[in-house]
């Protein structure tokens, strides 16, 4: 019998190689095997997992209820950086299901969670990833505002980037007066 570490790696790989119809059968395994051992940390792992992957094959219902259940485990155990990437999963999840103002709400805390546990790349990646969201829907400012908060918060930012953010802040400042 696998013990559940041993069949979250065998669904990682499996998820790795493109067969979410295993890795999700392995990684609800996984779950129960977690579950079993009183492990909520493991469980909401798995958790998070099998929301991917039903946000993947476009399954919105289960998506939302295994990332929210995700969530809500990491906030109880206040272990807010995997809190932080349930979030944004569940994030990236509404935006695409059109409810963008949960969305944003999800993406705010997510980023607020990361800058706490201090993880400024994924900080920065769910930033990018309002911004990105708000380009889509028209908001112009707020778009620019993210981006600009995005960079200003990435560990390292090659030329290409910095001049990138210096146009950014330039047109923020004759739009907003900065």
């Amino acid at each position: 019998m696998e013990t559940p570490e041993q069949l979250k790696e065998e669904g990682l790989s499996l998820f790795q190689r493109g067969d979410y119809k295993q890795a999700l059968a392995t990684f609800e395994s996984a779950a129960q095997a977690y579950a079993a051992q009183n492990d909520d940390a493991g469980r909401a792992e798995m958790l998070n997992n099998i929301g991917v992957i039903h946000r993947l094959q476009r399954n919105s219902m289960p998506a939302i209820e295994a990332l929210s259940e995700a969530e809500a485990i990491f906030a109880r155990l206040a272990d807010n950086n995997r809190r932080a990437q349930a979030l944004s999963n569940l994030a990236d999840l509404q935006a695409t299901g059109g409810n963008q103002e949960e969305a944003a709400r999800c993406y705010s805390e997510a980023a607020a969670l990361f800058a706490r546990t201090n993880d400024p790349m994924k900080q920065s990646q769910v930033l990018r990833a309002m911004s990105l969201m708000r380009l889509r829907q028209g908001q112009w400012l707020e778009a620019m505002m993210r981006m600009e908060e995005s960079l200003t918060v990435r560990p390292r930012l090659g030329p290409g980037r910095w001049l990138f953010r210096g146009l950014l802040r330039f047109a923020l400042g004759l739009l907003v007066g900065r």
